[in-house]
């Protein structure tokens, strides 16, 4: 027995089986007139069904009005019933008929083979089946209903794309180009001047205008008279073309793949000019224009290097600042709306006993500045240990001169033996053991030989001058005194040099670099705040290096105040 003849024995035979867990799904694809009521007669036939059957419990109900069946992913109760079967949680879904759920073949198939892996089937109330999906014949008769489904959005789409094209043509308003202020006429399909709205609407610009208003207070003062109107919409009315009397169409259009709905740009947009809707005076609708644009606030946008730099990880110190209590790290932002003020912040921190909640980029330069300089000045104490070592090696390979000669007289003596034996073999009077026996002791001489010479040529060529370790300590400190110099610290310097970089709770920042070394710039409280951050001072201790007092400066970096 199929899954299918299961649930129906569970509807009609046995009374004592478990409940039938079932849904209601109703769809309609327009808010015309003569389907203004049929979602909800849809509803209404799914539950007289319901009633009747005491074995099935109503489990929910699910209702996509005015929505398209050609696709899913804009039908949010289409959606939200595919994820309740995924988990589940029906047995059965009832609907009038199966173009209810889809109208396209792709999203049909994938119901069906859901419905199969769930063990759910789909009722259907306009022939009262029950379907098996396991059944060859029905599948068969399925597929061709469902490619008749298809072609039939098809061709509504096209009729569609038609009539749109007419309309756009005889420059014809519809039922979507009515808005606050008007009245749609189902009738004679006509859009008309609904007075009380425009009233309101006359009044909105009159206050943005006239009395300096803003969407915000505006809104505030409809509301205290009981009109509910949010601010985005009286910003939106302030904006709206439509209240002049033009009227905009052709705004958006449908991709044929997905049949999702894009915006035009504004010269592809066809002008209706309806004078007769006209509800505010062209002379104070221009002058709202332009106080709106006086009160647009337009920050200078960074460019494009700089807004992607934080999804690329080229800031400065990304991913190297850590918090060292849950181990969250840092991560780049700005402290401002004109995003000139960067800024490392640390994400759901409020479970960490630590709160320190970030650091600014500018601090953090300085230090890393101090830092460097104070690396490279160490360097210049190892310089006179690096020149001695270098000495060293030249001298040492000047004085291998006894080596060499001793090891020519080496090759000298085995090439007399190697001569002397090939004179005997050059004898035709040996015995053919002999030769064998010298032969092989001539190629072990000829491979010793070989060797001989070859170190002899590595001894030879490695041989350094005192201008060598003159020419190499001029590089380093010319090396040392760009560095010295340097201006600006860039990603490179920081990866090259630090290894990471901690900011434990009571304000201090622990800089530890590639070699090991740990640095700790110690948060000295002070009296003194700025912005609401606690301001305090760099200063050293216990540090591997010396910071002048030149270099003490405040940090920014948020921390508890004491």
């Amino acid at each position: 027995m199929s899954y299918a003849d299961e649930i129906k024995n569970r509807i009609f035979g046995d009374v004592t089986a478990r409940p039938v867990r079932a849904a209601i799904y109703a769809r309609v694809s327009t808010d015309n007139e003569s389907q203004k009521e049929s979602c909800a007669n849809q509803v209404e036939m799914a539950k007289n069904y319901i009633s009747a059957h005491k074995n099935i419990t109503l489990a929910d109900i699910y209702i996509d009005d005015g929505i398209s069946g050609k696709s899913d992913y804009n039908r949010p109760e289409y959606n939200r019933l595919i994820l309740a079967l995924d988990r589940g949680q029906l047995d059965l879904i009832i609907v009038k008929a199966m173009s209810r759920l889809n109208r396209d073949e792709y999203n049909s198939f994938g119901l069906i083979n859901l419905l199969r892996r769930k063990e759910a089937t789909i009722l259907t109330l306009e022939d009262g089946c029950i379907h098996d999906f396991e059944d060859r014949r029905e599948r068969i008769f399925n597929s061709l209903k469902f490619a008749m489904d298809a072609d039939y959005v098809s061709d509504q789409r096209e009729k569609g794309r038609m009539t749109h094209q007419l309309r756009c043509e005889r420059k014809e308003l519809s039922a979507k180009d009515c808005s606050y202020g008007y009245n749609w006429n189902r009738d004679d399909k006509t859009i008309t001047i609904n007075e009380d709205q425009a009233e309101v609407v006359r009044r909105i610009f009159e206050d943005y205008v006239y009395s300096n208003g803003t969407p915000a207070s505006i809104q505030r003062a409809l509301k205290a008279e009981g009109i509910n109107i949010c601010g985005r919409t009286v910003s939106n009315i302030i904006e709206d073309e439509r209240y002049i009397g033009n009227f905009y169409i052709n705004k958006r259009t449908t991709k044929a793949a997905t049949g999702q709905r894009i915006k035009l740009p504004k010269d592809q947009w066809i002008l209706c000019e309806r004078p007769d809707l006209q509800i505010v005076d062209t002379d104070l609708f221009e002058i709202a224009q332009r106080i709106h644009r006086t009160r647009i606030t337009i920050y200078e946008k960074p460019d494009k290097k700089t807004t992607q730099a934080r999804f690329q990880g080229l800031h400065l110190y990304a991913g190297i600042i850590f918090c060292p209590v849950c181990g969250k790290p840092y991560q780049f932002g700005y402290a401002d709306r004109k995003k000139t003020v960067p800024v490392y912040r640390i994400k759901s921190h409020s479970d960490c006993p630590s709160k320190v909640s970030r650091i600014y980029e500018a601090d953090l330069e300085e230090m890393i500045r101090i830092t460097l300089k104070q690396v490279v000045e160490e360097q210049s104490n190892v310089l006179s240990s690096v020149e001695k070592t270098l000495i060293e090696c030249v001298e040492a390979s000047q004085n291998n001169g006894d080596e060499i000669s001793n090891l020519k007289k080496q090759r000298a003596a085995k090439e007399k033996k190697k001569d002397s034996l090939f004179d005997v073999l050059m004898n035709g009077d040996l015995s053919d053991k002999v030769k064998d026996e010298a032969v092989a002791k001539l190629n072990t001489l000829s491979d010793e030989i070989n060797n001989l010479t070859a170190i002899i040529e590595n001894k030879e060529s490695n041989k350094l001058s005192f201008s060598y370790v003159t020419d190499k300590i001029s590089e380093i400190k010319a090396t040392i005194k760009e560095l010295k110099n340097f201006s600006t610290i860039d990603r490179e310097s920081i990866l090259n040099y630090v290894d990471r970089i901690e900011l434990p709770p009571n304000g201090d920042v622990n800089i530890t670099l590639k070699p090991g070394q740990l640095i700790t710039f110690k948060q000295q409280q002070t009296d003194d705040f700025s912005d609401g951050d606690s301001v305090g001072k760099m200063r050293k201790q216990d540090v591997p290096y010396s910071l002048p007092e030149a270099y003490q400066m405040p940090l920014r970096h948020d921390i508890p105040r004491q």
